[in-house]
């Protein structure tokens, strides 16, 4: 954008701008860069002239975002006018240009334009603290609901241990004196489903935490999804959907018990919308491209809706569900940025949702 049309600028004389403009200093930032630090010195207000700059605290081992300025916006200026020093970080979200106004150049500016100039800024200073407040009490709201959801789970884990086993232990009586195909499998299924509601209770103790573990393992597309059917197979028939699968052959590396999980949560999400849909269709597919494992999740269904796209992967985030929890999006994301991959959607309003993972087939972290 033409730097003339930032909106710091509204309510300039054309001199005091160009003046202004005359001292900008320029920063290009890549992904990650930071363009200022807590602690630093208030060295002028800054001007975001291409991409986006996120505010961030850290929080332990963690960034809290607490506010993002987009193209035309500008930040710093809390600092400018109290002298205190930068209180939070600024980061680039993606490629970002930023100018900044140095505070000397703009104190000066200031003394020479009318006083509506600095009450505006004063404005600015007051919207951008209510802002921040209001992030600050979302996210003490949802560390309280996270650690109820990890006592919770804590508790789960410990009561499900001893009937977990009993289950197990008939499971391996019954094959022992059963050999039949359909006997054994059936008992394999019982074994994996009780495995699967404790790795479940695991999951939401770690996520709580903020911790994803993986145990990579070796295995293939195929196998993945003939596991995933014969997991889900009872479930998959009593919904009355038509169900497509396919995978094209391909290796991969993966925690297979959570994204099989992941891949569950992607398919009830599906169901749920699709309920009482005549026609309901799910097409799910699972390939291996260019060093990337695919794995895509569509359906026939209304679309999500609007209002919670921005924010469909955040914890808590929940719509039209009469039990759900808001929680699944959150860990399937969690689950994929752990193996270092992404998750995202395409969506249209009466149409269908499409959901696609991609993971490195090979991910660094297996060695």
């Amino acid at each position: 954008m033409n730097v003339h049309d930032n909106r710091f600028f509204e309510g300039f004389s054309d001199s005091a701008r160009d003046t202004l403009v005359s001292h900008l200093i320029y920063h290009a930032l890549a992904p990650g860069d930071y363009l200022f630090r807590e602690g630093d010195t208030a060295d002028g207000i800054c001007l975001v002239l291409e991409g986006e700059v996120n505010i961030v605290k850290a929080a332990g081992n963690r960034e809290q975002i607490l506010g993002t300025f987009l193209e035309g916006d500008f930040l710093g200026e809390v600092a400018v006018l109290d002298g205190l020093g930068r209180s939070t970080d600024a980061k680039a979200r993606g490629n970002a240009l930023v100018a900044t106004i140095p505070t000397e150049i703009l104190l000066e500016m200031l003394d020479t334009e009318p006083i509506e100039l600095t009450i505006r800024m004063f404005q600015s200073v007051l919207n951008h603290l209510r802002n921040t407040n209001d992030r600050f009490v979302k996210e003490v709201v949802r560390k309280e609901k996270l650690s109820l959801v990890g006592e919770m789970a804590s508790s789960l884990m410990h009561d499900l241990r001893n009937p977990i086993a009993g289950i197990h232990l008939a499971a391996d009586l019954v094959t022992m004196n059963h050999t039949d195909e359909e006997t054994v499998h059936c008992c394999n299924n019982i074994r994996l489903q009780c495995d699967r509601v404790v790795a479940m209770a695991g999951e939401l103790l770690e996520f709580s935490r903020g911790e994803t573990k993986l145990d990579l393992k070796p295995t293939n597309t195929t196998a993945f999804m003939r596991q995933y059917t014969s997991l889900n197979e009872y479930y998959l028939r009593k919904t009355g959907i038509k169900f497509s699968f396919n995978a094209e052959p391909g290796a991969i590396l993966i925690d297979a018990q959570r994204v099989l999980r992941l891949l569950q949560n992607l398919v009830s999400n599906a169901v749920d919308v699709l309920s009482g849909k005549p026609g309901a269709h799910i097409e799910i597919q699972a390939f291996v491209e260019d060093g990337f494992f695919y794995m895509t999740v569509a359906d026939n269904g209304p679309g999500i809706p609007a209002e919670i796209r921005d924010r469909i992967f955040e914890a808590f985030v929940t719509h039209g569900k009469k039990n759900g929890t808001g929680l699944g999006m959150a860990i399937a994301q969690s689950v994929v940025t752990a193996h270092g991959g992404t998750i995202t959607f395409e969506t249209e309003s009466g149409i269908g949702t499409t959901f696609i993972v991609k993971i490195p087939a090979a991910p660094p972290t297996a060695g």
